[in-house]
């Protein structure tokens, strides 16, 4: 996938893997693998330290990343005179993964950890919800949030049958699995709400839950997978929590069929239809998250090596405690440069969930410059028709700068 700066060596299913680009497995694999050296500085000073974690992970089925991913978000305008309009954050991320056994069978089971810190920066406020106080109905800076160091994501995933049925179980995240396309991760592609997931679904955090994914062919597969409601409410200062409501019963649950030309190339080329349905619950802060359900069918594709669009058609009930809208659409294409560089492009319209409000439009584009292989930094600008929040507006824009660093 475009996401991948060499595709070449992105063809395969690694360990763990039955999910999207946003997967832990996905993830470790891009960030630990070594590239063709095309950078612009071809630093080698961390050769040692990758060759001693490849080292360690043949030997002991461990493999670790470390990430540090910033941003920076600045608002034309804001909802109340003299407000702030910018918002900075970090996210620490430290991911974990040992495949137990099936290596050479391919049947692998693989243990997952993330541990994650998501901080402000020199505000109170953060840049995934700067549009509330400024204009904009939905995210300018998707994941770049506040919370105490805790473990975001732990499950086992078992593949069996050559890979034809896996299932994950633990603490997860649907976003990894449902509804993806291949510029979905925030801290490499795009910034803003308006790109990455649907806004017309009611998106809990990570939480308790299952996910099982059947491949009766090499072409097609069904995915279902059931969470908690709200998932992880964030408590300050708790270490773990999968949510308070799965053993209620009070769930998320969603279902995906796919095509795709080989299983690995879910990540290049895929087209899904998924649908979904949320118990109503009664979250952290006390307030109702009303029932919901809707669908949403995404297509993306990777041409050439080069070129990679996407689309997305999107419905739902409106309900929810992260529902912003009832209908959307989304398109967006990037183009990969030199140097592993990257450009995109993406637009959108909506129609939110707030009465009488009118559709809401996004366009967005970022440039991500790749300095050497393991640092990065990407201007993203995001222009906003009719900001639902600030009427006074016709037009609003939002400028980041992103920088992603791995070890």
């Amino acid at each position: 996938m475009a996401q991948e700066p060499d595709s070449a060596t992105a063809r395969q299913n690694p360990p763990g893997a039955i999910g999207g680009p946003k997967e832990m497995a996905r993830e470790m694999e891009i960030d630990n693998t070594p590239r063709a050296r095309a950078y612009r500085l071809p630093i080698r000073v961390m050769d040692g330290w990758y060759d001693w974690k490849a080292d360690f992970q043949n030997r002991t089925g461990i493999q670790f990343n470390i990430n540090y991913n910033f941003a920076y978000t600045r608002a034309s305008a804001t909802i109340e005179e003299g407000a702030p309009d910018w918002a900075a954050a970090g996210i620490l991320e430290t991911s974990l993964g040992w495949t137990a056994f099936g290596t050479e069978s391919g049947n692998t089971g693989t243990l997952f950890v993330k541990g994650v810190s998501r901080h402000s920066i020199g505000s109170d406020r953060t840049p995934m919800f700067l549009g509330f106080s400024t204009g904009y109905y939905g995210l300018p800076g998707t994941g770049f949030r506040e919370y105490s160091y805790r473990v975001l994501e732990l499950n086992w995933v078992q593949q069996l049958f050559d890979q034809r049925l896996a299932f994950v179980l633990g603490k997860i995240d649907m976003t990894n699995y449902f509804n993806f396309h291949g510029l979905i991760v925030p801290w490499r592609h795009f910034l803003g709400y308006g790109s990455s997931v649907s806004g017309t679904v009611n998106w809990g955090n990570a939480g308790w839950g299952t996910v099982v994914s059947v491949r009766p062919s090499e072409q097609f597969y069904v995915m279902g997978g059931i969470v908690d409601a709200e998932g992880d409410p964030y408590r300050e200062g708790e270490f773990l929590s999968g949510g308070d409501h799965f053993f209620d019963g009070r769930l998320m649950k969603m279902v995906e069929v796919g095509w795709v030309p080989t299983f690995a190339e879910r990540y290049f080329k895929k087209i899904s239809v998924m649908y979904w349905d949320a118990d109503e619950f009664e979250a952290v802060d006390g307030s109702t998250s009303a029932a919901g359900n809707g669908w949403a069918a995404s297509a993306h594709w990777f041409f050439n090596e080069t070129w990679a669009p996407y689309l997305r058609f999107a419905s739902g009930s409106g309900g929810g405690y992260n529902t912003f809208y009832n209908s959307q659409v989304q398109a967006g294409v990037a183009r990969v440069a030199r140097n592993y560089d990257m450009l995109g492009l993406s637009a959108s319209w909506a129609e939110t969930n707030i009465p009488d409000a009118e559709d809401q439009y996004t366009a967005e584009v970022f440039y991500r410059l790749v300095l050497t292989q393991h640092f990065e930094i990407t201007p993203n600008l995001q222009l906003i028709g009719n900001p639902t929040l600030n009427t006074d507006q016709d037009w609003m824009t939002y400028f980041s700068l992103r920088t992603r660093m791995t070890f």
